[in-house]
């Protein structure tokens, strides 16, 4: 795979069109306003212009609903620390503290407050994430991971302080350790659960030669978007919980195809060119990377502010 690098200022600028795109997307599709005015606000601050986003976010806080408000505001929080203004960032906690915090929100101020190494801090954030498992022993015992990540950053806060497991903790461990037989399970399965996907780079001549099956022509962030909730929903139905994905490039594609004399745009075609690529030992990911991890899609981004971000889920 042929890795394009491209200048800082051009990666700027294309932030900047990018961001301008979505702000005149947000007036269109008014059910999706805030999921789309936060990412626009997360590309005003790659083209280094955090008032603009700060204003976007400003703009989430005040007119968006109790839950997306409260997204706003933990994307404020994090972009007022990467721009020195610590003691705001400060206070739009104390603000967010003095409301009912969801859990989403409040799993990603522990996260923040974490990696700060505010440990007591944290866990009292990861607690407001959990507080209605801490309350019922029922929606305790049907909690998943892999829906409720909260409860893995909470046993992570606790188990660093020294603090002895709780119900919550053994919860935790449980599901961690089922989680784990169930990888042993699958290490190597006659058919391995994999996917695959187009590189940054060749999503757009992807798109207009006939080669994605599945989504409507879209741009970049929006197919890898669909991705991985077409990624999700897989792993929902197939009782997994882990894919291994190849980066495709669209000459490799076309090339492979017309060495076996096949048409590029059938399904059969990429999932053979797949399995193929796999068995010659062909580079892989592994899919869902950990949420502090770089994004598969090459953003840039970490996958939790990327497309594992809750609002992409």
């Amino acid at each position: 795979m042929t890795v394009q690098f491209f200048p800082v200022t051009d990666s700027k600028q294309r932030a900047r069109r990018l961001a301008e795109d979505l702000e005149r997307d947000a007036a269109t599709y008014p059910e999706q306003r805030a999921e789309i005015l936060i990412e626009a606000a997360r590309l005003w601050s790659q083209a280094a212009a955090p008032d603009q986003a700060l204003r976007i976010y400003d703009d989430v806080i005040a007119s968006e609903g109790d839950e997306d408000a409260q997204f706003a505001t933990v994307e404020k929080v994090s972009l007022l620390t990467e721009v020195g203004r610590a003691e705001e960032a400060e206070a739009e906690i104390a603000r967010l503290s003095r409301t009912h915090v969801h859990p989403g929100p409040a799993e990603l101020v522990g996260e923040f407050l974490e990696e700060q190494g505010r440990l007591e801090e944290a866990l009292t954030w990861f607690n407001i994430a959990c507080r209605d498992l801490m309350a019922d022993d029922e929606e305790l015992a049907g909690a998943q991971l892999f829906a409720r990540p909260e409860l893995r950053g909470r046993q992570r806060v606790r188990q660093a302080l020294g603090l002895p497991p709780d119900a919550l903790d053994l919860h935790t461990e449980d599901q961690q350790a089922e989680m784990t037989e169930l990888l042993e399970r699958v290490a190597a399965p006659p058919q391995p659960n994999v996917g695959s996907f187009f590189v940054r780079a060749d999503v757009e001549r992807a798109f207009a030669e006939g080669l994605v099956h599945g989504t409507a022509p879209t741009d970049a962030s929006g197919y890898f978007r669909d991705l991985e909730r077409g990624w999700r929903a897989s792993l929902d139905e197939l009782g997994a919980s882990r894919l291994r994905i190849l980066p495709t490039n669209v000459d490799d594609l076309l090339t492979y195809a017309k060495e076996h004399n096949r048409d590029p745009r059938e399904q059969q075609t990429r999932a053979d060119h797949l399995m193929d690529r796999i068995r010659e030992g062909a580079p892989t990911l592994d899919w869902p990377p950990e949420r502090n991890a770089p994004c598969w899609c090459a953003s840039g981004r970490k996958y939790k502010k990327c497309c594992n971000s809750p609002t992409n889920r």
